[in-house]
């Protein structure tokens, strides 16, 4: 009796167990159900992807609303307008959508005379191109020209104006010496003086040139009140200015003349 009460308790065990892995194995349906809204959604979702790159591939073919106008705004008094119409033609490469704008606007500011530019779409098939011009406010020596900023532009020598003050100084002096210029220029102007040059040496010393052929040194300290001095009391020569050859404002009390030979 008691092998028998053994063997029927390790049966009970081994059809508990057997019930136990039984379960384990049982797959809950319930985690596996998928809400018929959720995948329409995903339908929607994923055919609106598609719908996008379709359209996309659509507008960035360069056939799809071409451009067939192109609009210039400039002042046109140094660049041609032949020439920017040439420039901005040859880098149209796409449609309405599909034109790189930032190539074009490159392309346009590397031409000489153009400090910037802004290029614009507008709808349905013009192109908008406004630069706006460099303003040459001297030379520098016959390499380049200066704007209003102190920076240097390369034109052709061939388009710099006769009328323009050369700078000539070190290679690292072109903002210092455009800062300068504006200085002495307000103040030679007042009293119907023009220079015709401005040098600056490898010492910082400062030369001034006018359009007469007098040269008036103001050296390296208190160029602005040794200027002021000269305008002061350079009338005083006027009666024997064509053999003032240089006048060297570097003394406190008063000044040095060289006189033409």
């Amino acid at each position: 009796m008691k092998v028998l009460w053994q063997t029927k308790n390790s049966r009970k065990k081994i059809n508990r167990r057997v019930q136990q892995e039984k379960s384990r194995a049982k797959v809950d349906v319930r985690h596996m159900d998928i809400n018929p809204r959720l995948l329409i959604l995903a339908g929607v979702f994923l055919l609106m992807i598609i719908s996008s790159y379709v359209l996309w591939l659509k507008l960035m073919d360069p056939q799809t609303l071409p451009l067939r106008q192109v609009k210039l705004e400039a002042s046109f008094s140094k660049v041609s307008k032949q020439a920017l119409h040439e420039v901005v033609s040859a880098n149209i490469n796409g449609g309405f959508f599909s034109l790189d704008v930032d190539a074009v606007t490159a392309a346009v500011t590397e031409l000489p005379w153009v400090d910037a530019a802004s290029v614009q779409r507008v709808w349905p098939d013009t192109l908008h191109v406004t630069i706006i011009e460099q303003v040459a406010m001297a030379r520098w020596r016959d390499q380049a020209l200066v704007n209003e900023r102190g920076e240097l532009f390369f034109p052709t020598v061939e388009s710099f104006s006769s009328d323009l003050i050369e700078l000539h100084g070190p290679d690292n002096s072109v903002a210092q010496m455009a800062q300068h210029f504006s200085v002495f220029n307000r103040a030679l102007e007042k009293s119907g003086y023009r220079m015709k040059r401005i040098a600056l040496s490898q010492r910082r010393a400062w030369e001034l040139e006018l359009d007469s052929g007098v040269v008036v040194v103001l050296g390296r300290h208190d160029m602005e009140s040794r200027l002021k001095r000269f305008v002061q009391f350079y009338p005083q020569l006027l009666a024997r200015v064509e053999s003032v050859k240089r006048i060297d404002m570097r003394y406190t009390n008063g000044f040095a003349v060289q006189w033409r030979v």
